[in-house]
């Protein structure tokens, strides 16, 4: 367990640098262009795996889709553009010689699970760069959920005594998830009140913007692991090593981001 933990760490760490360099140092661009590559990277992680439930998809046609999703959000196009992939998903079907009813089911939730919903990082970053809010915004979602999720982790490998979902996730346990929760609580009262437009908030709605993206993120890793379970396999890959595959490392951020993205837009109004 030791050196599996050492491993987990040190890979976290590394992933940790170089998102945040890129987030305070870097270009806006710089960062859509990496969230548009670790999307791709993902996405063919989850058609590979619904491949080993016998479900093809378009993957050239999902990617492409994904990309253009990426570029709108960058040009803050997002919401106006996304009823062109939803359109054309359910319109392409139709001239396929075996039509499969899915076929555009899927394809169009892997889109949005995968493009969509990742997306809002750029929109983030997008936000903060137009409001003259620091960089620092931005990395607050992501460094929470890394915290809340290897807090979880730590304390339920230790700890962990009650199975909360052993059906879907058996390495889930309730003193994990309260250690989690109780992570994001404590890191979002230290970092939240510091930085605009949180910094004119009661305080109290800094640790429970921490719980609220505590509690999605786990919910996000429980969602993933849904299918995981269904083919029975425990990481997408093992290209990160313990992480397991670029699907795992963001399954979390998937619920995070976008529940952060419209807390943040209700804050600044």
């Amino acid at each position: 367990m030791k050196s599996n933990f050492r491993e987990r760490l040190i890979i976290g760490l590394l992933l940790a640098l170089l998102i945040s360099f890129i987030i305070l140092r870097l270009h806006p661009l710089v960062l859509a262009v990496f969230t548009g590559a670790w999307s791709i990277l993902a996405t063919l992680e989850f058609l590979n795996l619904l491949r080993r439930a016998e479900i093809m998809l378009p993957n050239w046609l999902i990617l492409m889709l994904e990309v253009l999703i990426m570029c709108s959000a960058y040009f803050q196009r997002l919401q106006e553009f996304l009823i062109l992939p939803i359109a054309f998903l359910f319109i392409a079907p139709l001239f396929c010689r075996a039509p499969l009813p899915r076929i555009p089911v899927y394809s169009l939730f892997t889109v949005i699970y995968l493009g969509y919903l990742p997306a809002h990082l750029i929109l983030i970053r997008r936000f903060a760069g137009e409001k003259n809010y620091s960089a620092w915004l931005v990395l607050f979602p992501l460094v929470l959920t890394w915290l809340s999720d290897t807090a979880a982790y730590a304390v339920g490998k230790i700890l962990g005594r009650k199975k909360i979902a052993p059906k879907i996730s058996p390495n889930k346990t309730l003193e994990g998830t309260i250690a989690g929760l109780a992570t994001a609580a404590a890191v979002s009262s230290l970092w939240l009140p510091k930085l605009t437009p949180f910094s004119s908030q009661p305080f109290w709605i800094a640790p429970l913007t921490g719980i609220s993206l505590s509690a999605a993120g786990q919910t996000g890793d429980l969602f993933e692991s849904i299918f995981k379970r269904a083919v029975d396999i425990k990481d997408s890959s093992r290209t990160l090593g313990e992480h397991g595959g670029f699907l795992d490392r963001v399954d979390s951020l998937l619920f995070a981001l976008p529940a952060f993205y419209y807390l943040l837009l209700l804050i600044a109004r």
